[in-house]
Order: C-alpha cells, then structure tokens, then sequence
C-alpha cells in the first residue's frame, strides 16, 4: 500500500461531525466533509453518532441544530482505500478538473450534469456575489427539473450547496430556480398567508394551512413575522407538517 507522505497526498479521513436542522442535514453535511455526496454509502460502510437532537424554535427562533458524527468502518476504509489506489492514475484528472475554483463555475458544472442525466435540455445563467450565488435555467420541460411543488428543485438547491459549501459557516445564499417558478411560488404562497391571516384576526381562531415543504413554510412564517396580532408555528411530522395562524390573544 502506498505511503501517504510519500506520495504527497493525506490519508483519507475516516469521520467527520456535521450539523443542519435535521438529522438527515447534518448526515449529508458530515458526508460531504469526508467528500461523498449523500446516498453515496451504503449504511452498513459507516456508523452514525447522534449528538445532538433537533429542537424548533419559534419563528426560527431559539431553535437547535442537529450535530451528529459519521464514522466509516473499517472494512469500508479499506475497500475505497483500494479503490482509490486502483484508479488513482486514471481519476486524479477528474477530480481536479471537476472542481474550478469559482463557485459559478463549480454550480455551472454541477448543474450541467443534472440536466444532462435528466436529459433536459436548457439555459443555465448564473449570477455570483460575495454573499450569494443564484442560478436562472430556461428552458423545455421545466415541469420534471421542478418536481411536484418544486421538491425536486428544492432537492437540487440543497444538495448544491452541500457540495459547494461543505463547511457551513463559509456558506453563501444559493439559490437554483427554473423559468422563474420560485418568483410565483413565493408569491401565491404570500398572498395565501396574509388571506389566512386576516381571516383568523377576524374570526379569533387559530387557522390550518395545508401541508407544505419546509421551504414554503418557511415562506409563511416570514411573511406574517411582522404582522401584528398572528403568530405562527410548525405542526405534524413530515412530509405532512404544517402552519397554523394564531390570532393574539
């Protein structure tokens, strides 16, 4: 087995910590740092450590992350370590190329190779800030890129800003959209919540939403933040939880 100081490159790490508001986040965050994408182990190829439970907060608020530890076993060090030696002349190439140095560049390839696999064939504009990266894609067929209530988009943007930004606190604002959907999304769900909201200060009691992702309850819980005489939280277990209004008391 080749030394890894000889050779110049450090041995592989065998565990890595991560944190997210769930457990399944932080998994895929310690993942990244041990540089797999989530699902790419099986489960029996490493142990996984709970640290840290969950906890919402209110609006946001007060909430706690999970933190957990990711483990790699023994026989999984040993069988991607021989992996790596097997292949290391024909994929070091690759992995060199396909990690520019610029962000753009990096969410333009990742992006590109989504879309190829899914074979669509569409217009990726990016636009790159010190504090954001955003991504506008154009195209036929936008229906499968975006999912059903845009799940499958959300799914893209989390996954992108894992590999982009496996250390959390170095993370930029990323957000992927497709034919502007986000925009009216967004807004459809804005102007439902300040209906509901006024319908449940007019009646004095609480209101149900349907059940929505995390990214548009999160939409309902800014939109009201600032409204006086509601508030909001998070009820039910997902993928059926949702926001309930509560008139002020």
């Amino acid at each position: 087995m080749a030394d890894s100081r000889q050779s110049g490159k450090p041995p592989k790490a065998s565990a890595a910590r991560g944190s997210g508001p769930s457990i399944e986040k932080a998994v895929d965050r310690a993942m990244a740092g041990l540089g797999f994408a989530p699902g790419e182990l099986d489960e029996d190829q490493y142990e996984l450590r709970v640290l840290t439970e969950p906890e919402e907060g209110f609006l946001g608020v007060g909430g706690v992350d999970a933190e957990v530890e990711v483990v790699l076993r023994e026989d999984a060090l040993e069988a991607l370590s021989g992996l790596s030696e097997e292949g290391e002349e024909d994929t070091s190439d690759d992995e060199d190329d396909w990690q520019p140095s610029a962000g753009s560049d990096r969410l333009r390839e990742y992006l590109d190779t989504v879309l190829r696999h899914l074979g669509i064939d569409a217009r990726v504009t990016i636009e790159e800030t010190a504090d954001a990266l955003r991504a506008e894609i154009t195209g036929e067929e936008m229906g499968i890129l975006i999912g059903r209530r845009g799940q499958t988009l959300d799914a893209i943007e989390h996954l992108a800003s894992i590999i982009l930004y496996p250390n959390p606190d170095a993370r930029k604002e990323l957000e992927i959209d497709a034919e502007g959907y986000k925009g009216r999304r967004r807004a459809g769900i804005e102007r439902v919540a300040e209906r509901k909201a006024q319908e449940a200060v007019k009646r004095r009691r609480s209101v149900e939403l349907e059940s929505m992702t995390p990214a548009e309850r999160k939409i309902v819980h800014l939109t009201l933040r600032d409204w006086a005489g509601v508030s909001t939280e998070s009820v039910g277990r997902e993928p059926n939880r949702y926001v309930v209004i509560h008139p002020s008391r």
